[in-house]
């Protein structure tokens, strides 16, 4: 019944027919015959396993495997070729002649939404392989038999862009998409390809409060549904929430606490009132379990809780959910982060500053195709309404980030005085390196082109350091500035891959049509490739999982949270909470499973991907069963030690 996890076993119309064929039973065996009574010949005779030789079924079954995977091979390669062709015919003819298009009354749209929905999306939907756990090593169901069973209730957070968003009120152009998912699904692309604006439309926020523009709402998806699979067979949570109903758990005891993953933390409550109702469900579970709850977070779903750990604390007064100082250590045994950005990323500024990052530089030779269908200033436009991204930048200054430039000009310095744009951003180019406070006070400024007023319209303050910080609301989503909750029993997880290229310092240089780009005054250099220097298409490399850099993943756990003596204490974590730091480097690469053919395998340690991590999985499984006491050691293969002990000895303010 493995296959069947999670499918309605009732209520589903089949839509089979009877067979055309009729089964007779004899003693010589079974026999078929159609329905014009024309006997079924019997299969020629064949070996049984038992009448073989324990050698040659030993040989059989060995290239029987070989043959298989061989013609596994054959067919991935058969369908990614097929789609290679089908494409290269089809998207030239809306990329590059969409005039065509229009002979007769028939619009690009109404032909791209034709194929899409009859076409391509069934065709790749259909041949794309579901996401097949039992053929995959299975931590929980190896933890079952050895006796582990479910303990704490869970709360599941994913993370950013992993939740589906359904449209609940649109513009004309999106109505018949009412209740479907306007982000996470084939929906998804089918709007995204057929009316790129509308879409965009759709997922801006309003750049007045941070919420809802007039007459559109998208709110996430609710549900394990949520964010168990992205589009299609993409998983994100399925492996994990298998694996954890492999030693008992269900929705009874597990919850996904999906929320808009656009909105910052402030207007999140403000306008759906997240944090009170997960207060309210883990406080619900706590008592019907008698177990206090863990938190399960994945990227910026660790900011998110790290976030509602001091809200839940904070009167109400002051905008706090007013459990009191005591909440935490009564309903919360531990939070485990997953790839937590607990002090930022720096992709998050650069996409607010020019709607680029490693992502879209690394495809330069197909700049041109995404420009037209995707461009930086209609990606910057989009991303810098998300409050979400502006959480997400690097937190903790100069003194962790260092002095030296996050951006470099490539092309020279302009005199301090106004341009086109404005004299602020004119200021930021005439320098040609600018370090990440600098970087931070111009979109702070700046707001994103929409306004200084917007950082503050969306409740997040970018201040570094100082005891009284703690106090302010704007501050609870950052850990350099605001404390661990007052709960000795409190254990805090940092899981991370490490080992994989990525990005924290970038070249730019001035936007040659900024008189036409006016919001977009300066833009990657995609030219500068320095091997030596790791530099690629103008993007500087360093560890990390590919997406947030190793300072961001492991300096809280690794220093931030302990005292000088290397324990757990410090203005930073009062009550001494244990914390602990489990590194997985990274053993994956594209095609590795050829029945998963986008994904690294079970050992892959990017920022997605992770959530297949079978070493992971065994981990969390540990710690939320508590199965022969968790998981109470460090695992730590990176340089992240070292990077602490050069950022304290540097800086002595960062020493608890």
């Amino acid at each position: 019944m493995s296959n069947g996890l999670r499918k309605r076993v009732g209520g589903e119309e089949t839509g089979r027919t009877s067979p055309p064929y009729r089964i007779h039973t004899s003693p010589s065996g079974v026999r078929l015959t159609y329905e014009d009574e024309k006997l079924i010949p019997p299969p020629p005779p064949a070996h049984t396993p038992g009448s073989l030789s324990p050698r040659i079924r030993k040989f059989v079954s060995k290239h029987e495997k070989k043959i298989s995977k061989v013609k596994n091979v054959v067919k991935a390669k058969r369908f990614w070729f097929s789609v290679g062709i089908l494409l290269g015919f089809i998207l030239p003819s809306f990329l590059i002649a969409p005039k065509v298009l229009h002979v007769a009354g028939v619009t690009e749209t109404d032909l791209m939404d034709d194929f899409l929905r009859q076409s391509l999306i069934p065709f790749i939907s259909e041949r794309i392989p579901l996401d097949n756990n039992n053929a995959l090593p299975r931590p929980g169901k190896m933890l079952a038999d050895e006796g582990a069973r479910a303990k704490h209730p869970v709360f599941l957070i994913p993370g950013f862009v992993t939740t589906g968003l359904e449209l609940w009120q649109g513009e004309e152009c999106a109505k018949k998409y009412f209740r479907q998912r306007m982000w996470g699904s084939t929906t998804m692309v089918q709007n995204f390809l057929t009316d790129r604006d509308c879409w965009a439309r759709h997922l801006r926020l309003n750049t007045d409060n941070g919420m809802d523009p007039s007459g559109v709402k998208l709110r996430a998806a609710s549900g394990f549904e949520s964010a168990d699979f992205l589009i299609g067979n993409y998983w994100v949570w399925s492996r994990i929430i298998m694996n954890l109903a492999d030693v008992g758990y269900d929705s009874s005891k597990m919850e996904m606490f999906s929320y808009d993953w656009r909105l910052s933390p402030d207007k999140l409550e403000e306008r759906d009132g997240y944090f009170t109702k997960l207060k309210a469900a883990i406080e619900i579970a706590v008592t019907s379990t008698g177990e206090k709850a863990q938190l399960l977070s994945h990227s910026m779903g660790t900011n998110h809780m790290f976030y509602f750990l001091q809200w839940v604390t904070r009167k109400v007064n002051v905008g706090g959910g007013g459990g009191g100082a005591s909440w935490v250590e009564k309903y919360i045994a531990g939070h485990i982060s997953i790839a937590g950005p607990l002090l930022g990323t720096p992709k998050a500024m650069t996409a607010i500053l020019s709607g680029e990052m490693r992502d879209t530089a690394e495809v330069s030779p197909f700049e041109p195709m995404l420009e037209r269908f995707f461009g930086k200033d209609t990606r910057r436009a989009l991303f810098s309404t998300w409050g979400s991204i502006w959480t997400l930048m690097s937190k903790g200054g100069n003194k962790i980030w260092g002095d030296g430039a996050i951006v470099s000009f490539t092309d020279g310095v302009d005199e301090e005085r106004g341009l086109s744009v404005n004299e602020m951003l004119a200021k930021f180019g005439t320098k040609s390196e600018r370090s990440t406070e600098e970087f931070i006070n111009l979109l702070e400024e700046w707001g994103g082109g929409h306004g200084v007023n917007y950082s503050k319209t969306i409740g997040i303050s970018f201040d570094q350091f100082g005891s009284s910080l703690a106090k302010q609301k704007s501050n609870w989503h950052n850990p350099m500035t605001t404390p661990l909750p007052k709960a000795a029993s409190f254990t805090h997880y940092c899981l991370y891959g490490v080992g994989i290229d990525t990005e924290f310092a970038y070249y730019y240089k001035k936007n040659p049509n900024a008189d036409i780009e006016q919001n977009l005054p300066y833009i990657l250099d995609t030219s500068v490739n320095e091997p030596e220097e790791k530099v690629r298409y103008g993007v500087k490399i360093g560890d990390g999982d590919a997406t947030v850099p190793l300072v961001s993943l492991g300096y809280m756990c690794r220093g931030g949270w302990k005292a000088k003596n290397g324990k757990e204490g410090g203005k930073l974590n009062p009550s001494k909470s244990k914390v602990f730091t489990r590194e997985y480097p990274n053993e994956g690469s594209i095609g590795s499973d050829l029945s998963d053919p986008f994904r690294q395998g079970p050992k892959a340690a990017d920022h997605v991907d992770i959530m297949g991590n079978i070493e992971m999985i065994e981990d969390i499984v540990k710690i939320i069963t508590g199965w022969k006491g968790g998981v109470k050691e460090d695992r730590v293969t990176s340089d992240i030690d070292n990077i602490v002990r050069e950022l304290q000895e540097k800086n002595r303010e960062l020493i608890n």
